[in-house]
């Protein structure tokens, strides 16, 4: 499951044999050159980027199921309300943005104010009783179990943001890490339902040799690339051709 940004990418996707896709205002903010992490800051409104993203989307997209990494931490924006607009575009499912990516101090602090992990499985409990595709990262193995608990039909190890690339994040996590804390999630997850689905994200993931190493050291079914599928290719198909033209000259 690729996230996007754009219509082009998305109509791409496609093509190349995805079996989900995602949009996401990280994604949009990647391609403005900016790190995933300025989606999540006070600069723009994450779900105002979403629905507008979705509109070059989703008439490009003719057959793949469309998600959206979707903000569910405003109080002001009822979960019902919000999903129905969403379904109502044509989107299939959701995967709540989760605040817990700026640490569990931050996470702690949103939480105190009701603007926290608590709104995220009240996505997640709504979209399903809603008859959504819902899709949600845990970071640890107690998130894992609320996320299942509330009706999460497929659970993602998020491992931290991306390393790789021009703007890719620091990370110390090798391979081996990254299957084995997987995996510790997925165990969690299927104690709750063992039908859940399992993906793997971020961290060292940077390549697809690395998302089949993961893939063949743990019980995931799928990788969840975002600037693994998006920004990273663009970067370098964009250098190449540049720099081909250049030597052209």
């Amino acid at each position: 499951m690729p996230n996007t940004g754009m219509g082009l990418s998305a109509k791409f996707l496609e093509k190349g044999g995805a079996d989900l896709i995602c949009i996401s205002s990280t994604s949009r903010w990647r391609l403005k050159g900016q790190g995933s992490l300025a989606g999540f800051l006070p600069y723009s409104d994450c779900n105002e980027l979403v629905f507008e993203v979705a509109e070059e989307v989703l008439p490009v997209v003719k057959e793949t199921p469309v998600l959206t990494l979707s903000g569910p931490h405003n109080q002001l924006l009822v979960h019902r309300a919000h999903l129905g607009k969403l379904w109502d575009m044509g989107v299939s499912g959701v995967s709540p943005m989760p605040c817990r990516i700026f640490g569990p101090e931050f996470s702690g602090q949103m939480e105190h104010i009701g603007m926290g992990f608590g709104r995220e499985l009240e996505f997640i409990e709504t979209a399903h009783e809603m008859n959504m595709f819902t899709f949600a990262y845990a970071f640890t193995c107690e998130e894992a179990k609320m996320l299942t608990r509330a009706g999460a039909d497929a659970i993602c190890s998020h491992l931290g943001a991306t390393k790789g690339g021009e703007i890719g994040a620091a990370t110390q996590m090798n391979l081996e890490t990254a299957a084995s804390l997987s995996q510790e999630m997925f165990d969690a997850a299927r104690s709750v339902n063992e039908d859940v689905i399992l993906f793997a994200h971020g961290g060292p993931l940077e390549t697809p040799e690395d998302a089949r190493y993961v893939k063949q050291h743990t019980d995931a079914h799928g990788f969840m690339g975002g600037s693994a599928a998006e920004r990273m290719p663009i970067e370098k198909a964009i250098l190449a051709a540049t720099q081909a033209y250049k030597g052209a000259a």
